[in-house]
């Protein structure tokens, strides 16, 4: 009788370790099917919570761990990216930003599926279809801030700059650059690319209400706020302007 407690004791033991895991795992099963298949709107009201300021400070946080090495990688799992197709977008921010390899939005912030409404175009040169991308994540995504965002020894500023002869397609993108090589002009030799770069995201940041009544009237509204940003290549770091 008194060698067969033990066993009955560790018999007890094993049955509540069993009944306890199956518990567990059975919550963690209804958690995953409970947000897998969370109703669209619930997924949308989180996302069209942000604000043009949180959104702001989301972007600034994310950039702060991305340039001290400590970047997280959120939204960027399976499970978001299967929610995000099922139930569609709210970003966010729109970004405007140069097509440059060496800068890529959601790296740069630290963010992930569904963060960010990306419009790349070299120069980050706002022409008729970048309008109406940004006016499509402000008007129907909800989307409440848009940054147009520049970079350092950005290769389309500096080609204006310098008076590249280029041809065809490129050349027409370019020439959209003259008016801010026009007020830069005075500026040192040596630091007009700099000052060019600076200049041309504050310049487009101002002229895409003036472009698209749409988006104007959404920051008249305070809908919607515009700021520009430009990101050095060389130390990771976003420095943003606001108007």
């Amino acid at each position: 009788m008194s060698n067969s407690y033990p066993f009955q004791k560790k018999a007890k033991h094993m049955s509540f370790l069993l009944v306890s895991g199956s518990i567990f795992f059975s919550l963690l099963i209804f958690i995953f099917v409970a947000f897998a298949f969370m109703p669209g709107d619930l997924l949308a009201d989180t996302h069209n919570n942000w604000t043009s300021d949180t959104a702001l400070k989301a972007l600034k946080d994310g950039n702060l761990r991305f340039a001290s090495g400590n970047p997280t990688h959120p939204n960027s799992d399976a499970l978001t990216r299967d929610n995000l197709a099922a139930h569609g977008q709210a970003p966010m921010a729109a970004i405007l930003s140069c097509s440059d390899s060496r800068a890529p939005v959601e790296a740069i912030f630290d963010l992930g599926f569904g963060d960010i409404f990306s419009v790349r175009v070299a120069g980050a040169v706002p022409g008729v279809d970048e309008l109406g991308s940004l006016e499509y994540a402000v008007a129907h995504l909800g989307t409440p801030l848009i940054v147009v965002l520049g970079h350092t020894k950005c290769g389309a500023v500096t080609a204006a700059v310098n008076g590249a002869s280029e041809e065809g397609n490129l050349a027409e993108l370019l020439a959209k650059l003259h008016p801010v090589v026009q007020l830069v002009a005075t500026v040192p030799q040596e630091e007009r690319v700099f000052a060019a770069i600076f200049k041309s995201v504050q310049i487009f940041r101002d002229r895409i209400p003036e472009l698209s009544p749409q988006i104007q009237a959404l920051v008249r509204e305070n809908k919607v706020k515009i700021i520009s940003a430009v990101y050095d290549i060389d130390t990771g770091k976003v420095t943003f302007e606001e108007p």
